[in-house]
């Protein structure tokens, strides 16, 4: 293409712009209008509340709840005024025999030199000073029935080891040369492992057991003590749940003792707790041991319902009962629609949801976001109008939200929506 032929390109595209531009021109300094295809009504956006979108709420979860203190993610140790909780743990047996070379050969566990137990605090209250984890000995029959009662006895014996947790993170590189315990800090998930060390009079191997040991912890501080150990359940994803390292005495071939590492992590733990979970009654009841949870159900306004736009919308609920517990204990509710309403057993989307933090403090109006769940609901017409409230974690959290149902017309709850209607377009 030569030079003519781009300046005749060029003059070209100069004079379609002029002609656009001219066209265009009274309309430049003008408010924008398009009487021939638009609406004439302007965009708006409506806050409002509607005390009667909930209703046929219900709580579901008490006694038994969704999640008991045996399935739990965390164990709870807990001592503060009107609460106290203890975990308690079982571990695998130890075989009669393990390995003493690099073939098939073993030989007989005789005896126990020492062991060491692995325990990782997730969550604890910093306020709380001279934190100490008491451990004791308890029966091997401890299991999912097990009350916190049933364990009176062994509770109120002496304990066979007592760690102060404060001080050994004073000691340097976080280590104890004469009880041999250390600990790890994980700064970035706010963790302490502990490593404590029982010697095999404070734990000892009884091979008509089969070496296995039940533990219990107990917690104390200067005041307000309460913590949360990984649990079983958590170590099967993280490797930070319960742990007891075995350094056996094994018989090799009957010539000489040699020592092995045997692990044992729990075939069971849980926490025990007094005084007992309170039911649910006339509230509506969102965490807590064990696990409850709440569905509410939606009746929405077409207008709402049928495409508009969701801006913002909060679930207002009057508290029936204050928060108990420490800042540690803040926990995150989860509002999640459901994919069908089942009740109790509806399954929820795992995308649609919406999460609000609920701080350790006095509340009166309980305020939570479900922006994301009505949104979803505006675009998706067929969808049930029903969402679940659960707490995170489930089950390892002993302060719980209540608040009055809809049955109470005077503090029932509300729905405060923020939306802009569907933009009508001229046919």
């Amino acid at each position: 293409m030569g030079v003519p032929d781009l300046l005749r390109r060029a003059r070209s595209a100069a004079l379609g712009l002029a002609v656009l531009l001219t066209a265009c021109s009274e309309k430049l300094t003008a408010p924008g209008s398009c009487p021939d295809f638009c609406s004439t009504s302007g965009l708006s956006m409506i806050d409002t509340v509607l005390p009667g979108a909930i209703g046929q709420d219900s709580s579901f979860g008490r006694p038994v709840g969704y999640l008991s203190p045996n399935q739990a993610v965390a164990l709870l140790a807990v001592s503060v005024p009107g609460r106290e909780s203890r975990p308690i743990l079982r571990t695998i047996p130890v075989p009669a025999r393990v390995a003493v070379a690099a073939d098939t050969t073993t030989g007989a566990v005789i005896g126990v030199d020492s062991l060491r137990l692995t325990l990782t605090i997730t969550r604890r209250d910093t306020a709380a000073h001279n934190l100490t984890l008491s451990l004791y000995a308890l029966p091997l029959t401890i299991d999912s029935t097990t009350a916190f009662h049933d364990l009176d006895g062994p509770f109120a014996g002496a304990a066979v080891r007592t760690l102060n947790v404060d001080n050994l993170l004073a000691k340097p590189g976080l280590k104890d040369p004469v009880t041999r315990d250390s600990a790890i800090v994980d700064d970035v998930n706010h963790r302490i492992t502990l490593w404590i060390g029982l010697d095999s009079a404070q734990a000892p191997f009884v091979a008509a057991d089969s070496g296995k040991l039940a533990l219990g912890v107990r917690v104390s501080a200067d005041s307000r003590a309460s913590v949360a150990l990984f649990s079983l359940e958590a170590g099967q994803t993280t490797l930070q749940g319960p742990l007891v390292t075995w350094f056996l005495k094994v018989d090799s071939l009957g010539l000489k003792t040699v020592p092995r590492t045997r692990l044992a992590p729990p075939s069971f733990d849980s926490f025990v707790f007094d005084p007992p979970a309170l039911p649910i009654g006339s509230s509506l009841v969102v965490g807590g041991v064990p696990a409850a949870r709440t569905i509410l159900r939606m009746a929405l306004p077409a207008v709402i319902h049928d495409s508009s736009r969701v801006i913002r919308a909060t679930l207002e609920f009057v508290a029936a009962a204050q928060l108990e517990g420490t800042a540690a204990d803040s926990f995150p509710v989860v509002a999640a629609p459901v994919i069908a309403d089942f009740g109790a057993k509806s399954p929820v989307y795992g995308t649609h949801v919406d999460t609000t933090w609920i701080a350790i403090a006095p509340i009166d109006t309980v305020r939570i976001d479900v922006t994301s769940v009505v949104g979803f609901w505006a675009t998706d017409s067929l969808a049930p109008t029903t969402l679940v409230l659960r707490q995170l974690p489930e089950g390892a959290l002993f302060p719980e939200l209540r608040w009055h149902s809809s049955a109470d017309v005077t503090q029932r709850p509300t729905l405060h929506i923020t939306y802009a209607p569907r933009y009508p377009v001229k046919p």
